[in-house]
């Protein structure tokens, strides 16, 4: 009996201090960035391309400038639009776009969003590769902030638009 009390002393004092001091995620701080309204909003200037995928990404200013890089494979037949939604940062974060992983020397920046204003950039890569996009994170002045960026892949298949083309042109001539 005297363990089974024991044991529920602990279990109640476990539990008030989970209360009282929730489990912390990620770098301990509060990042305010409401994921849904940020891709709500970068979704509404695809048109006319389709959604494809998201990633949110949380970023974290700190005591150095930081890089963060994304992979995106891009297929063959398709033409794709990358959009990006900034509000939710308190600062700039650059985004560059590459045609090669920052491992690479030979790399090139295929776009970059320095002279861009706004918090909604989009981009349409001419050719169908994997790209990089590298967010280049400003140092903190201070004490430590974050916010979070929304990315948008958009396609249109191509090949139904050549047809499109095709048909028109078809048309005109008779």
């Amino acid at each position: 009996m005297k363990k089974i009390s024991t044991y529920l002393v602990s279990l109640v004092v476990v539990a008030l201090l989970t209360a009282a001091y929730p489990p912390s995620y990620g770098t301990g701080e509060n990042i305010v960035c409401n994921s849904k309204t940020l891709k709500k909003e970068a979704i509404s200037i695809l048109n006319p391309f389709y959604y494809s995928s998201s990633k949110i990404t949380e970023i974290t200013y700190d005591y150095k400038v930081q890089r963060k890089e994304i992979q995106v494979p891009l297929f063959k037949g398709e033409r794709y639009k990358l959009v990006f939604n900034k509000k939710s940062l308190p600062k700039d974060v650059v985004i560059k776009i590459f045609d090669k992983d920052q491992t690479n020397s030979g790399r090139e920046a295929i776009y970059s969003s320095e002279d861009t204003e706004g918090d909604l950039i989009s981009f349409a890569p001419k050719k169908t590769k994997t790209l990089y996009v590298n967010y280049f994170i400003p140092e903190a002045k201070g004490m430590k902030e974050g916010g979070c960026i929304a990315f948008i892949l958009g396609y249109q298949l191509a090949f139904l638009d050549d047809k499109k083309e095709e048909t028109t042109e078809e048309e005109t001539q008779e």
